[in-house]
């Protein structure tokens, strides 16, 4: 089972990689939150506050050995709908890969696309 847990430390991770991406990515208007498998940190989401009518997802990460298991669609569908908590009718985010071994950005523009973003690196309405 996949839950999340919002966070507001990166003393409250476990896994350094995580506490990194953490680090890089927590501004004042971020809302972050781990993504556990039955209590194992698995991912990241850092979602940024724009406030409406619009929200921006600043990170979705997996670890690497948690991809291709449905986890990012998981959490991007988490984002959506703390979107629409939050009052806003719209979500922008920039696609980059944050591992480009595994994946280029046009690879992560094409799986944002199929999930419904308008260009990959634009809004989802």
């Amino acid at each position: 089972m996949i839950t999340t847990s919002e966070i507001s430390a990166s003393e409250d991770l476990l896994n350094p990689c995580l506490r990194e991406r953490y680090d890089q990515g927590r501004t004042p208007r971020t809302q972050t939150f781990v993504v556990l498998r039955e209590g194992v940190e698995i991912g990241l989401l850092i979602y940024e506050n724009w406030g409406p009518p619009e929200g921006f997802i600043y990170e979705i990460f997996v670890l690497s050995e948690n991809r291709r298991g449905g986890v990012g669609a998981w959490v991007l569908a988490g984002a959506e709908r703390l979107a629409i908590e939050l009052g806003c009718t719209s979500i922008k985010l920039t696609a980059r890969s944050l591992d480009r071994d595994q994946y280029t950005d046009e690879t992560l523009i094409s799986w944002y696309e199929k999930k419904g973003n308008v260009n990959g690196s634009g809004v989802y309405a």
